[in-house]
């Protein structure tokens, strides 16, 4: 960590991953039991000490029947730093592209996430998936991947079967962040990821490793050299930062949205910072000024 007084002397800076919900409003059936069940509200965000000029707005899980919902209630937010939505879909439901049609009426909506990480193999290898994502096509949204680093083959394999759009992997994969990039599982989630740069239209978000390890020594220890090698398989264009708040950074994360932002800096360089702290999310989620 360098202790840098602030992020945006000279440079932009887009949090591309970001929650915002409340309980009162919307389902979040996970949520029942944590100590993430309160509301979250764009002025409880932990904003990097004020660096972080825009957000980029990430669907929370909510209940199905609520997806619409809870688009809908984010888009009626007073939040300006607001850049962009992306909102649920259940691309295995027969009304999925009615549902996208909807929800890409409401402002800044660019993404469609339909969480993949509990998915069986038999449901990723469905027809109806594959279906649905074709539909995100169509509708020129971008899609959002959240998978664990044991789902990243099948992820290629619905890729090259049925997409040609834009993705985005969320929190790099979920890689063993404990175990750390010269493990098993470390080299074996490297070779998933080379596998997946293969898609030209995929890109990544620097995100979501203080959510995937038991402690912030952890996190410093292993990090980088995660971080390192997601950086070289795709290059600082197909990159983005995230903080994941506020299950990986804040209050309740393993860091703040600050000393992340630091440690991702690091490793990135000056020179490819520009592109990572806000270029590659303005051209992927069509971010104007």
């Amino acid at each position: 960590m360098t202790g840098r007084p602030e992020h945006t002397a000279r440079t932009e800076l887009i949090d591309a991953h970001v929650h915002v919900w409340d309980p009162h409003r919307v389902r979040y059936d996970w949520l029942a039991g944590t100590v993430l069940d309160r509301p979250r509200l764009p002025g409880d965000i932990d904003d990097a000490d004020g660096a972080v000029d825009r957000w980029v707005f990430v669907e929370a899980d909510a209940a199905p029947a609520d997806a619409l919902a809870e688009a809908r209630w984010v888009a009626g937010l007073d939040w300006p730093g607001l850049a962009a939505m992306v909102v649920a879909a259940d691309l295995e439901a027969p009304d999925a592209a009615e549902h996208m049609a909807r929800t890409a009426e409401l402002p800044l909506v660019r993404g469609i996430r339909h969480l993949l990480q509990g998915l069986t193999p038999e449901r990723f290898a469905a027809p109806a998936l594959a279906a649905g994502l074709g539909e995100v096509a169509r509708a020129g949204l971008v899609f959002d991947a959240c998978v664990r680093r044991t789902q990243l083959d099948a992820l290629d394999r619905l890729l090259t079967d049925a997409f040609d759009g834009t993705v985005v992997l969320d929190h790099l994969g979920k890689p063993s962040v404990d175990a750390g990039l010269d493990s098993d599982a470390g080299r074996a989630w490297l070779a998933s990821l080379r596998r997946l740069a293969r898609h030209e239209r995929l890109v990544v978000k620097l995100s979501g490793l203080p959510a995937e390890t038991s402690d912030a020594d952890t996190l410093r220890r292993n990090g980088p050299g995660l971080l390192r090698a997601a950086l070289d398989t795709f290059g600082a264009e197909r990159c983005m930062l995230a903080g994941d708040w506020p299950v990986s950074t804040g209050t309740d994360g393993r860091t703040t949205t600050r000393a992340w932002f630091d440690l991702v800096r690091d490793v990135v360089g000056e020179a490819d910072w520009p592109r990572v702290a806000a270029g590659t999310a303005r051209t992927v989620y069509g971010i104007g000024d």
